[in-house]
């Protein structure tokens, strides 16, 4: 149980080493939401970023492909094979 007083509460401090303590964590608390917000920023803009990257390699595939048709492009040398073209498939008839 916290120890009474007879002073009053506006007259009441707490020691200096315990107000510098205090002080310290309140700042350490201030600092970790501030990184994660900095964090959350800096996600926000990757996903931008990535989701440009993507529209920009569909746009590049879509010229590729409008320059050398359905192929498949090897991306270690740059090789060009051509895509199996697999067989529709056969439908039985109803009876």
């Amino acid at each position: 149980m916290a120890k009474k007083s007879t002073k009053k509460a506006a007259e009441l401090k707490i020691t200096a080493e315990e107000l510098e303590k205090l002080q310290g964590l309140q700042q350490t608390i201030a600092n970790a939401v501030n990184n994660l917000a900095n964090i959350e920023i800096a996600k926000h803009e990757l996903l931008q970023d990535h989701a440009s990257m993507k529209a920009a390699m569909r746009a590049f595939s879509e010229e590729l492909q409008e320059k050398y048709g359905e192929v498949n492009i090897s991306l270690a040398d740059g090789s060009i094979t051509e895509v199996e073209a697999k067989p529709a498939p056969v439908m039985a008839p109803v009876e």
